[in-house]
């Protein structure tokens, strides 16, 4: 049972932390949903950080080497540490499970229910089959699970397996925001961001992603920063942007620790420290970042 629920808790992470592949990234970032982006904003994230991997099968995302802590309804704790060393992928080590996922779910367990979705989605232990993982997820958010809202508002932004329909999307997403989910609330932030199902409002695409990042959600973190580092929604703040980049960068996201680098560089809201800049820009050029790649070559020949 024990190991049961550790597996039941890396999908959880899996699935929250990359919904999307690559292509699918390029379809929600179409030039129509940019054009009115401030000049050299990033582009709000449509999808969690893809799970970073240590010796093939570590599922921790988030920069703490003992791994988030999940509370399922046995109440006892599960720290993700506790799956590194395993020689089997996360999605491998949940096939391995999926006889025990599958009666949790049918028994009407909501997280067994969403995560069995997950199994059809992503292929683990079933035949993938999205309109499956469609059915599941609707079955977990009936019982208001709000990964599961987050998870439909995404097929309906993508048109996956349904006609894709902004106001839809929009509307799940408020659903799982209502039950506190910060992916929701970030693609909530997003859709006003953006002006997607709703009149594009940059304040109230901020203040929900102050709510995702106050919930611990990473990206809205480095979001936060990004709001306060170019002033969308909000004046221009670099103490704060210094601020939330920080707890970004703790976590590992690349975005963060490229525009830190880039405050420690020129000493702009922080004490310069070019050395540390400089770290800061290797982490997120290793973190897939060109342009903290390209600063390197400019400035530091690396």
């Amino acid at each position: 049972m024990k190991k049961t629920l550790l597996i039941f808790a890396a999908a959880l992470m899996m699935a929250s932390c990359g919904q999307n592949d690559n292509k699918e990234q390029a379809q929600i970032q179409p030039e129509q949903a940019n054009k009115d982006v401030p000049m050299g904003v990033p582009v709000a994230p449509m999808q969690q950080i893809q799970v970073q991997e240590k010796g093939g099968a570590n599922p921790n995302v988030l920069g703490d080497p003992n791994g988030p802590v999940l509370k399922l309804e046995e109440g006892m704790p599960l720290d993700f540490s506790q799956l590194q060393g395993e020689k089997m992928s996360v999605g491998d080590q949940v096939a391995s499970q999926i006889d025990s996922i599958r009666y949790r779910a049918e028994q009407g367990n909501a997280k067994f229910q969403y995560v069995y979705g997950v199994c059809y989605e992503k292929g683990w232990g079933v035949e993938q089959d999205a309109k499956e993982a469609l059915a599941w997820y609707r079955k977990a958010a009936a019982q208001e699970y709000g990964p599961a809202y987050n998870f439909i508002g995404n097929y309906y932004r993508m048109g996956t397996v349904v006609s894709a329909d902004p106001k839809q999307a929009l509307e799940w997403y408020q659903k799982g925001a209502q039950v506190k989910d910060d992916q929701a609330m970030l693609n909530l932030g997003n859709c006003y961001f953006y002006g997607m199902g709703v009149e594009k409002d940059e304040k109230e695409a901020l203040k929900w992603w102050k709510d995702a990042a106050d919930a611990g959600n990473v990206y809205a973190i480095s979001q936060m920063g990004d709001c306060y580092y170019f002033g969308v929604g909000t004046e221009k703040d670099m103490a704060k942007a210094v601020e939330y980049y920080t707890q970004a960068a703790d976590h590992n996201i690349a975005n963060a620790q490229y525009r830190l680098g880039l405050l420690y560089y020129s000493g702009n809201g922080v004490k310069q420290d070019q050395t540390y800049a400089k770290l800061l820009m290797q982490k997120a050029r290793d973190g897939g970042m060109t342009e903290a790649k390209d600063f390197l070559e400019k400035n530091f020949n690396k």
